[in-house]
């Protein structure tokens, strides 16, 4: 007599022995800030659904394709297509994958940070049209700074955009630098509690550093030259 071969269902083939646990990649830890300073990088974002991906959903948490095609309203293709963009460049990694009860696996995506910040100083050094959009960034933040009473005359912009660059790259620096030493207890926290633990720790390492401190009063002495209540 013949014997009968077992066939196979398909979630045991995709799984091996019917296993349906969650996988976990072998990916590092998310970091607390990233600095972008690659000009490649920043055209990347530069496409709307791509910067939204990042930004809006995948720093506050692990989605899936469908998931965030559901969220934007976009088709599941579109949407890996601009996960692979983003992925190449860095910014996102694809973190677990789940199996669903129909034996569907579930990849799991989020970005590498938990926040992200242009260095302007690095991107002004640019050759092509990211360092006129470095350049820009930095004239519209210190335009912007007369809704709050700074009025500083087209004559010194030149002079405030090397300060504030220097100022911001510096703050950069410092900040990326800083890791979380445990993973698991800082997930373990409530999301407004890591925001004001990293604004507060993030402040203290600042301040340790003489260049940034020195850098922080030019900057200071320089808005206290054109604040109107200063002038009057």
């Amino acid at each position: 007599m013949r014997a009968v071969q077992r066939q196979r269902s398909p979630i045991s083939i995709l799984w091996g022995m019917g296993e349906v646990t969650p996988r976990k990649r072998n990916v590092p830890p998310m970091r607390d800030l990233a600095i972008i300073s690659d000009p490649a990088t920043i055209k990347v974002l530069m496409e709307p659904t791509r910067s939204k991906i990042l930004f809006k959903y995948l720093v506050n948490g692990a989605m899936t394709v469908k998931q965030l095609a559901d969220a934007l309203g976009k088709n599941p293709g579109t949407i890996l297509h601009h996960i692979e963009k983003l992925k190449k460049a860095g910014l996102v990694v694809e973190e677990r994958t789940e199996q669903t009860v129909t034996g569907i696996v579930q990849r799991y995506y989020r970005a590498t940070a938990r926040e992200y910040r242009l260095g302007l100083g690095e991107l002004k050094d640019s050759d092509d049209g990211v360092a006129r959009f470095a350049e820009g960034r930095l004239r519209s933040i210190i335009r912007a700074l007369s809704v709050y009473g700074v009025d500083i005359d087209e004559a010194s912009v030149d002079e405030a955009a090397n300060l504030l660059g220097a100022y911001i790259e510096r703050e950069n620096r410092l900040s990326a630098g800083i890791s979380v030493v445990d993973e698991s207890a800082y997930r373990s926290l409530p999301e407004p509690v890591r925001r004001d633990a990293s604004r507060i720790y993030r402040r203290f390492v600042l301040e340790q550093d003489e260049t940034y401190r020195n850098l922080r009063e030019k900057w200071h002495s320089f808005l206290k030259r054109y604040k109107r209540s200063e002038r009057e």
